[in-house]
This record gives C-alpha cells, structure tokens and sequence, in this order.
C-alpha cells in the first residue's frame, strides 16, 4: 500500500472537541501512519503544544519536522499534515441571508476586483458561469498558498495569481489534470490540489510540489469520510 505524504483530517466542528484535541488526533494518526514516533520522540503532555512564528503561522516546537495548516468553515474544520511545508483552506461558499444568488455573485465580483490580482479578478468576474463559485474557489488557493508560505495575509495578496501557469481566464479550469477527482495545478512556484468536498464548499492544498497518485489521505473522526485519494 502506498503511504500518502499529507494527510487531511476533517472534524465537525460540534463534535465537543476543543481545536487542540482535534490537532493532537490529527497528529497521533499522521505519526502512526508514518512511523514517526522514534523521530517524534517520548510522549510528553507539551508534545503537540503549538507556537507561532512571527507571520502567526502555527508548528510544533518540540516536532518541528511535521508540518501542519488548520482551516475552518461553515460546520468543518479541517488541517492537512506533511513532513514538507504544507497549506490547506476550507472555504464554504456564503451569503447574506437576505442576497439572493445574483446580488450575491454581484458583491463577490466586487470583492474580486478590490482583493485579488487582476487576473483572477478577471477569471471571477467572466460573464458566464458562476462568478459566486469561482471567487471562493479562487479565495481557497489563495488562502492555501499564503498558509504554505507563511507570509499570511499580506500586502502581496492581490499581487500573486493563483491562477493555472499555463491557463488563461477563460475556461482556465476545464482541462487541467486530476488524480482520483483531486484538480491539480501549478502557479506562484507550487502546486495546488482542489480536493473534492461537499457541495458549497471549496477545499484546497498548496505544497511544494504535484500531487501523485495517493499522495492525500482523507479522515475524519467525526465525519465519515474513509477515502484514500
């Protein structure tokens, strides 16, 4: 069997839960599947305490060999795991409770023209399709590509394009490869992974390099999701 090099762990975020419980048991599981434990070292209470380093990107000082990112949306929350940088964004596709789909896709392509490069502001604001499905798709990368890096949200977040390398803003997302359902593509110097979730909801990871065959494995204690992509 193929071990997968990331690991995505998806809770429920009433599951009773504290945030810290959900990323220890993300943590044991990705150690265990890797045989990590040796390298990890004994088990102590501060084991899986966390710090941030001055961009506020999370680690684990005492295990600073296993790379993690935490994103939380709607009823989820997810991270993903690596031995390698990694950067992972769940976005659940909102919007006022009194906007109907339009003037919601309206704000949105608003929004896309205030804080996304002009490239994907252009690709979310075509005139056909869904510019309301588009500009969270796009936000997801975005936000998985700064938590890769760790420059977090910056003044360069509208100045880096997510978008495919060898795409342009029409139809840039219809022919791009995919491995067992997962979209694959390369922009900014990495690689970006759309996961299939549920429906409303983008999920996205940014590592250092294309995903492979098995490259994700995808659980979750409170939510049944079981697959090896």
């Amino acid at each position: 069997m193929t071990i997968p090099d990331a690991g995505i762990y998806i809770f429920c975020l009433d599951d009773g839960r504290t945030a810290e419980d959900r990323l220890r048991l993300s943590a044991e599981a990705f150690q265990k599947m890797h045989g990590l434990r040796e390298k990890s070292g004994a088990e102590r209470p501060d084991k899986w305490k966390t710090a941030r380093t001055e961009k506020g990107k999370p680690y684990f000082p005492l295990c600073p060999f296993l790379q993690f990112s935490i994103s939380h949306s709607g009823t989820y929350w997810v991270c993903a795991f690596a031995e390698e940088p990694v950067g992972i964004d769940l976005q659940e596709h909102t919007k006022k409770n009194d906007e109907t789909m339009e003037t919601a896709a309206s704000r949105y392509r608003k929004l896309a023209g205030r804080f996304l490069h002009p490239y994907e502001a252009s690709y979310v604001q075509e005139q056909t399709g869904n510019s309301y499905d588009r500009f969270f798709r796009i936000w997801a990368a975005k936000e998985s590509y700064v938590k890769y890096t760790g420059s977090g949200i910056d003044g360069r977040f509208g100045e880096i394009s997510v978008l495919p390398e060898d795409g342009n803003a029409d139809g840039v997302f219809k022919n791009l490869p995919e491995e067992n359902g997962i979209r694959v593509w390369k922009a900014a110097g990495a690689w970006f992974h759309e996961v299939p979730f549920l429906e409303d909801y983008s999920l996205c990871v940014c590592m250092g390099r294309q995903a492979g065959q098995a490259l994700f494995t995808c659980t979750g204690p409170a939510f049944h999701m079981q697959s090896i992509f």
